[in-house]
């Protein structure tokens, strides 16, 4: 797909193309179809990228990447060492990497196959105390008997707050959640963000307003904002267990409103906190909200019917994969 774009080349001060399409990428030797955004000249042809368009492409190959090698994502790596209170450099010398090599993870550099599968197999305590054991002689004696008291003491696993349980339901990274962290408090505020700067809303059309924002974000970036997965059912795409999310936000007040012998419910809250959403994840809320705040809940549902990320899933009733993000029509 291609289209004109407000910007002047860099090279003559033409007009722009934006091109969206799907490359054949290569990663470690193996080949991953991505999409990728960039601009053309249209007077000399010559194409440029913005890091945000990089950043689509680099997000959704790495992301492939790891779900197929079992690779942990940074966010995840970083948990893992927290589960045992190490420092980076113990992590590190534990795990026989580089002395700076485990933070360099957690920043986002990708461990190769096998590193990120030592790093997995950390999570079992287990595993972690043999490690230790087989790297004593890297600590002194006070520092092996402090850590492997940590470790052993540790949950049998990575433990999860109520929330985080019932928002994801124990899934992981996929494309069926746009590759996002499970951040609770990302999810709480994009249902604050919504609900506040609408004054009261439905929760059926919050549940759009949720979709579109998760799959404009991953189209522009390769992730979702709230690592929510989404199905195609009567009334649209909707967060899964979206019943369950509204009812452990706190500040989330329900009305219920009685009509023509019909109960509908309002949700109301007070303000949201903005700080823990990036910039452009901000933008992307604000984008949603300017598109869809004058639309009724009919109206919101009848444009969700005309996009094929509901249209392709809808009749088996099945979770929605982000790269249906690329074909929405209503949001550009």
């Amino acid at each position: 797909m291609e289209r004109y774009v407000e910007m002047k080349s860099p090279f003559t001060g033409g007009r722009v193309k934006e091109v969206f399409t799907t490359e054949e990428q290569e990663f470690r030797k193996e080949k991953y179809l991505v999409h990728v955004r960039y601009y053309v000249c249209e007077d000399t042809g010559e194409e440029f990228t913005t890091t945000e368009q990089d950043e689509l492409m680099f997000n959704e190959l790495y992301g492939q990447y790891r779900c197929k090698h079992g690779v942990p994502f940074p966010d995840e790596i970083k948990k893992i060492r927290e589960q045992y209170g190490l420092s980076l450099a113990a992590m590190s010398k534990i795990l026989g990497f580089g002395v700076n090599q485990y933070a360099n993870y957690e920043n986002g550099q990708i461990p190769s196959e096998s590193n990120g599968k030592m790093i997995s197999a950390a999570r079992d305590k287990r595993v972690m105390a043999e490690l230790l054991d087989s790297s004593r002689g890297e600590f002194t004696e006070s520092e092996y008997d402090k850590m492997k008291i940590a470790i052993l003491s540790a949950p049998d696993k990575i433990s999860y707050d109520k929330q985080t349980a019932l928002f994801y339901s124990d899934t992981g990274r996929s494309i069926f959640n746009g590759y996002g962290a499970l951040s609770p408090a990302k999810v709480s505020e994009m249902v604050k963000f919504f609900v506040s700067s609408e004054g009261q809303v439905f929760p059926t059309k919050l549940n759009k307003q949720l979709f579109y924002s998760d799959f404009i974000h991953y189209r522009k970036s390769g992730q979702s904002i709230s690592g929510l997965r989404y199905k195609a059912i009567k009334f649209g795409p909707v967060p899964y267990h979206y019943d369950t999310i509204y009812d452990n936000i706190d500040g989330i007040e329900k009305e219920i409103v009685i009509s023509h012998n019909t109960e509908s419910t309002f949700l109301r809250c007070g303000e949201y906190d903005c700080s823990v959403f990036t910039k452009q994840e901000l933008e992307t809320l604000e984008l949603v909200l300017s598109k869809t705040k004058d639309l009724s809940t009919e109206e919101i549902i009848e444009l969700s019917h005309k996009e094929t990320a509901w249209q392709n899933h809808f009749k088996a009733n099945e979770f929605i994969p982000y790269t249906e993000a690329f074909d929405l029509k209503y949001i550009r």
